[in-house]
């Protein structure tokens, strides 16, 4: 690019859209195609990526790039054509796509700091009720980023901020925002000559100290020592020194925060491969070995214990020996551990490890290395999706159908499954997406052509030496328990006597069980049973869960966290009910059945750190607990041989939401929840209590009967012109004051609908405005509209057009917007 004079940067400024800015380069800066630096915008200074070069431009007036931020470029080239596809896709800037695949520390942000000036008294200020609770909120903080004060307040807080400043009542101030992160040193020390000769030559003898030191060091003077631990043992006066003597050499050796701690796994060799697993592999090596095929993933739909992770295995065995790269997907960041188990024992010192559970340090350590290309295969959640890896081969989604894979909260709201199919567009790798029950999308771009897909209809268990049962074990037997004829027999508990039978056969056994519930805490909700007053949380539109643990209430929105009522707070009556079942309840009970047992509990209260996660797995495989209660934590992944019986408390959780894959979701939780049952050498059994035997998603679960369950809730769907019939864009709208969100909702709608009218464009409906689900959250009121349609984009595209006013286009400002939302509708 020395040739040329000036680059297109993307810059980081919420206006900025998908557009990028020219700037000329200065005399003896080298720049590339993706490269960080900064650049002038307006008054201000920001950060930038460079997207293009050229040697000429039409504007009259072009400023300078400022300075690089990184020597060597950020983002390669595949990944800003990637960029600027997620721009487009999910409707934020090219800065802000770029920003998902910049390494921790690379951005730099500058951010507005607002503070109440000395001397003020609110009390004694006439201003509005909305300005008076924004001093409020900032004097309680002391001071308050902008950006969070408008979160807060919502965009109309901005006006009244500004005239705040104008009245020099609040005082603004910049602060740079960025994470600092840097390359770790360790400083070393050795015995030099000179430091020898003066042992020899008794120079150190009114040195006792420094005398002791430098013996120690000189008794094995081919180790080098931390330079740490040499001033912990004899005192930093002592080793300064002697190494401004010249006795003692320091040097600096750079030190990885490895997230594995040096962990050494147990090698593993291949196993031999069922049929149904050896046509899986020949389908996916065609597509690795042949780029130019065109349908470039695989949809491996296997029941649980199939024997999908081995075809995994092999699928990367072979990228590694024809010289390509691999990135592994999992839902969750608590299955990380057991993945990159079984990975690492396959292909030691080959894998390297991104999620959110590790430590800036270590994500930036990780992140430099797979870009140097050090690591040839890569194991995390969703973000790792923009994992910087070179000659990218294969790409795998476990447990595609997760909605994990969805961001659902910041910008852009991508879903990783979508990014995945792109990047595999652009690089030419081949995607495997696994699942016992894939998503309804995925299925039907099977069923359609779009995917291969490959069946493995069989559990599958190789033996010791090396060879495996061949599509022959079955899954394990699942039992539905009518809990309406529970009740009706006189068993009010929330066990089943079946269930209770099941779990004595069990633990007389020897076996191992698991109980699951997707609700933690203890009891779903408090109300008094004398006026049905239902405690609440202050900030969010839900009621408040009963944790027995620390006797509080506590909001799962928002964490707000209350006392336990004694007495009803509305009638003052003594007469307080507990209601609904949490994995703490489910807890208590057992070990009151079963005081003599070891039993844990699995869900992210037992679970603060991510090496909880890994402690309490070994303890259970390790056969220290014999029962483990858990939410959707023990569901996902996890080859258990000893568990011989699954009970579900209540499989109707999640049925009655306001959500169109409601059914999906609970068909798929069950599925995979069963599926831990019977996966050693005896047969499992599963439990399903539920007060609905009759619904589909129940009864389909039960047989894991997935094409069954396909069919109805594909007809269901289509019936309702929901997706895959159809796609839908969110629009959430969130503010303090309830009218202000709903009449900002009814101007959008307005809008929109004049849009659709104009444009002809009569096969996109226009749901709404309607609350949100819940209505409201963190404080903030929620209004939502739903754009559905064959192409609903396009509406949205039109605000944004020539011809259409400032004030109109203004009107998106402040509006959240969720391609393909995975929330409830």
């Amino acid at each position: 690019m020395s040739l040329l004079k000036f680059v297109e940067v993307a810059v980081d400024s919420p206006g900025s859209g998908n557009r990028t800015f020219t700037y000329l380069i200065p005399a003896g800066l080298n720049l590339e195609l993706g490269h960080s630096v900064i650049v002038p915008f307006g008054n201000q200074t920001k950060q930038g990526i460079i997207f293009g070069a050229s040697d000429a431009s039409d504007l009259d007036s072009v400023r300078d790039v400022l300075e690089l931020t990184d020597s060597n470029p950020l983002i390669d080239p595949i990944r800003l054509e990637l960029a600027r596809w997620i721009s487009q896709q999910y409707f934020c800037t090219l800065f802000q796509a770029c920003s998902l695949m910049l390494p921790p520390g690379a951005r730099k942000r500058k951010s507005v700091w607002l503070s109440v000036a000395s001397g003020v008294e609110i009390s004694e200020l006439k201003f509005g009720e909305f300005q008076t609770l924004i001093l409020k909120y900032v004097s309680s903080r002391n001071s308050a980023q902008l950006e969070k004060v408008i979160a807060h307040f919502g965009e109309r807080a901005r006006r009244s901020i500004s005239r705040l400043i104008e009245k020099q009542v609040v005082v603004p101030t910049v602060k740079e925002s960025s994470v600092k992160v840097r390359v770790k040193y360790e400083k070393l020390g050795k015995i030099t000559k000179s430091g020898k000769a003066a042992l020899m030559a008794g120079e150190l003898q009114k040195a006792p100290k420094q005398l002791v030191a430098l013996t120690y060091l000189s008794n094995d003077e081919n180790t080098i020592r931390k330079i740490a631990t040499l001033r912990s043992k004899f005192g930093s006066s002592s080793i300064n020194s002697l190494i401004d003597k010249g006795y003692l050499h320091q040097e600096q050796l750079e030190v990885e925060r490895d997230p594995l701690n040096g962990k050494l796994y147990t090698p593993a060799q291949p196993v031999n491969l069922s049929d149904s697993q050896t046509y899986a592999l020949e389908q996916i090596y065609e597509l690795i070995e042949k780029p130019s095929i065109k349908t470039r993933a695989v949809l491996l739909h296997g029941v649980t214990g199939s024997g999908k992770t081995e075809v995994y295995l092999e699928a990367v065995s072979l990228c590694i020996s024809r010289g390509k790269s691999s990135l592994v997907l999992v839902p969750e960041i608590a299955l990380t551990p057991q993945t990159i188990e079984r990975f690492s024992s396959r292909f030691p010192g080959k894998i390297a490890v991104l999620h959110s559970g590790l430590s800036v340090g270590e994500r930036f350590d990780q992140w430099r290395k797979i870009k140097a290309n050090e690591y040839q295969v890569v194991v995390g959640s969703r973000s790792s999706i923009f994992a910087p890896l070179n000659n990218l081969g294969l790409i795998i989604i476990d447990e595609e159908h997760e909605w994990t894979y969805k961001q659902n909260d910041g910008v852009p709201r991508y879903h990783a499954r979508d990014i995945a199919m792109q990047l595999a567009g652009l690089t030419s790798a081949a995607v495997i997406l696994g699942s016992a029950s894939p998503d309804i999308e995925s299925y039907l771009r099977a069923k359609r052509g779009r995917y291969r897909l490959v069946e493995l209809n069989q559990r599958y268990r190789p033996t010791v030496n090396g060879t495996s049962d061949r599509d022959g074990r079955l899954l394990a037997e699942v039992n539905i328990v009518d809990m309406r004829a529970e009740l009706k027999s006189g068993n009010n508990d929330i066990f089943s006597r079946q269930l209770i039978a099941e779990l004595e056969s069990t633990i007389h056994n020897g076996n191992q069980a698991i109980i699951f519930i997707n609700r933690r805490g203890f009891s779903s909700f408090v109300q008094c049973n004398s006026c049905g007053y239902v405690a609440k949380c202050r900030n969010c539109d839900v009621s408040l869960t009963f944790h027995a643990e620390s006797q509080l209430l506590i909001c799962h929105y928002c964490a707000q966290k209350r006392r336990n009522i004694e007495n009803c707070l509305e009638c003052g009556s003594d007469s307080i009910g507990r209601y609904g079942v949490g994995t703490q309840l489910v807890t208590e009970k057992l070990n009151k059945l079963y005081p003599d047992l070891v039993i844990d509990r699995w869900d992210s209260d037992a679970i603060t750190r991510h090496s909880h996660y890994g402690e309490l797995l070994d303890r259970f495989r390790s056969g220290q607990s014999q029962i483990v209660v858990g939410t959707q934590l023990i569901s996902k992944g996890h080859h258990l041989p000893n568990v011989t019986l699954v009970g579900v408390v209540s499989a109707d959780v999640g049925l009655g939401l306001p959500d169109f894959r409601a059914s999906e979701r609970v068909f798929q939780t069950l599925c995979q929840v069963a599926g831990r049952a019977g996966r050693g050498v005896e047969e499992g059994k599963v439990i399903i209590q539920t007060y609905q035997p009759d619904h589909y998603a129940i009864k389909t679960a039960a047989t894991q009967n997935y094409k069954s369950f396909f069919d109805i809730e594909s007809k269901n769907r289509r019936n309702h012109v929901q997706p895959p019939y159809s796609k839908i864009i969110r629009l959430l709208r969130q503010d303090v004051d309830d009218i202000s969100g709903q009449r900002e909702a009814k101007q959008l709608a307005k809008l929109l609908g004049e849009q659709k009218q104009v444009w002809g464009l009569s096969d996109t409906e226009i749901l709404g405005p309607t609350q949100a689900f819940p209505s409201r959250v963190r404080g903030r009121y929620r209004w939502q509209l739903i754009l559905r349609g064959p192409n609903p984009r396009t509406l949205l595209e039109t605000i944004s057009l020539p011809g259409v006013s400032d004030e109109r286009r203004s009107m998106k400002r402040g509006w959240v917007l969720d391609v393909d939302s995975y929330l409830s509708i």
